[in-house]
């Protein structure tokens, strides 16, 4: 208590001296989730152009910026961090526990769901009239490199050469990418058919390399255009929508347009559900996924929904109580394609239980941009979480949970106030 004590004091003397509202620090919050969402692309260039790069370097980086996005939030200290705080301490204290118990520090673990917190506390450091200019300017950023790809293949292939830049950084082998001669990401070329049929490109990714990181970033974008409509304008907000689309179209994500009907769909009854009910999806669905695989006999191995959906369950029913208290790399490297099962060998079953509350139930759920944005982040989490670990990635959580904690400080009571309160 002391510690927090101290650091609050602390703050409240740099807040004194005029430099926590500087400009500068109104503005970082900002370029640094911009700088998370992109600098892939920029190593991506670097590795393409320049020099060919190592996997530490990535790690150094994204390392650098979080612990950037962690100094800028802790700068604009109020006591509603503490808890969050909290949180990111129990997250790093698990994180050893594991490393003692297994024998091996993995920081890649903390670092999957330390994604969360830091850049909750980041967007609640955010002055809000950035957020829309924030996701404003990403999205057309986005777009941009978005018609590259689309018109000018061979230079945004010679810009980026997504494939060599996985390779030299990730480890990836060439033999593992459906076509080798092709510069871009594994999936991009996706040998099964196209959820579009009528458009016939390959997959296109964008600044994010890779379709999967693209279809997730339009599900956020949804889920912040029909939460903040009226902060957005109805000008922007056709913009977004329309320009969404089309990226949901040329990524060809599966996942992406369920999750984006599904949280549209919700956006119109969920300011009128009781208060934190956006705890019951992970729950109700994980129910559905095991009561569904058992009556109709579902089987894995196919690379669809209904087959990843079946291996989450297969690998779940294999787990042993190592496994679901976290302390096991037993099955770690054969839940790629199931973000629950991932969540559950490296944080444990009770870390996954109480990393859901908080984030369902930590929140401020005040005004309908609150309420719908909680839900649909709920929701896409978990779809997500069923048939892959992408949503932790830097590459569209930083977004995702910048735009959460900056939702938390409210708009305009009047033209945000939940059905429930107004009159009151």
């Amino acid at each position: 208590m002391s510690d927090v004590t101290s650091l609050s004091n602390s703050n409240a003397n740099f807040r004194s001296s005029g430099l926590a509202n500087s400009w500068l620090l109104d503005v970082a919050p900002s370029a640094i989730v911009i700088a998370a969402i992109m600098f892939n692309a920029g190593l991506a260039v670097v590795n393409a152009n320049v020099m060919a790069l190592t996997p530490s370097l990535v790690m150094l980086v994204e390392g650098m910026l979080t612990a950037t996005a962690l100094a800028v939030a802790l700068l604009r200290w109020r006591p509603e961090m503490a808890p969050i705080v909290v949180v990111m301490s129990l997250i790093f204290l698990f994180g050893v526990v594991r490393a003692i118990a297994t024998g091996e520090l993995q920081p890649k673990y903390i670092r999957d769901v330390m994604i969360i917190p830091v850049f909750l506390l980041l967007g609640m450091a955010s002055s809000e009239r950035y957020l829309v200019r924030t996701v404003l300017f990403v999205q057309t950023a986005v777009l941009a490199v978005f018609l590259l790809e689309s018109f000018l293949p061979d230079i945004h292939s010679a810009i980026f050469k997504i494939q060599e830049y996985y390779i030299n950084t990730r480890g990836t082998r060439a033999d593992q990418f459906y076509n080798s001669n092709s510069d871009l990401f594994v999936s991009a070329t996706r040998p099964n058919a196209r959820y579009f049929p009528w458009v016939n490109e390959l997959r296109m990714s964008s600044i994010f390399l890779e379709p999967v990181s693209l279809g997730n970033y339009c599900s956020i974008i949804v889920a912040f255009t029909t939460s903040c409509f009226r902060r957005i304008g109805l000008p922007a907000t056709i913009y977004l929508a329309v320009t969404t689309v089309l990226l949901l179209m040329g990524c060809d994500g599966r996942l992406a347009v369920l999750a984006s009907v599904i949280i549209l769909a919700a956006a119109f009854v969920t300011p009128y559900l009781p208060p934190y009910s956006a705890i019951i999806y992970l729950p109700l669905a994980g129910l559905t996924l095991f009561s569904a695989a058992g009556l109709f006999g579902l089987k894995s191995g196919e690379d669809d929904f209904a087959g990843r959906l079946a291996g989450t369950v297969e690998i779940i029913h294999r787990f042993e109580l190592p496994d679901l208290l976290g302390i096991s790399e037993q099955f770690v490297n054969s839940t790629v394609d199931s973000g629950l099962a991932y969540l559950i060998v490296t944080q444990s079953l009770p870390g996954l239980i109480l990393l859901w509350t908080f984030i369902a139930w930590h929140v401020s759920e005040k005004t309908t941009e609150q309420v719908r944005f909680t839900h649909a982040l709920c929701i896409y989490l978990t779809l997500s979480m069923l048939v892959s670990y992408s949503l932790l990635t830097i590459k569209t959580a930083a977004l995702l949970w910048f735009i959460q904690g900056a939702l938390q400080a409210g708009g305009d009571a009047e033209r945000n106030q939940i059905p429930a309160l107004k009159g009151a």
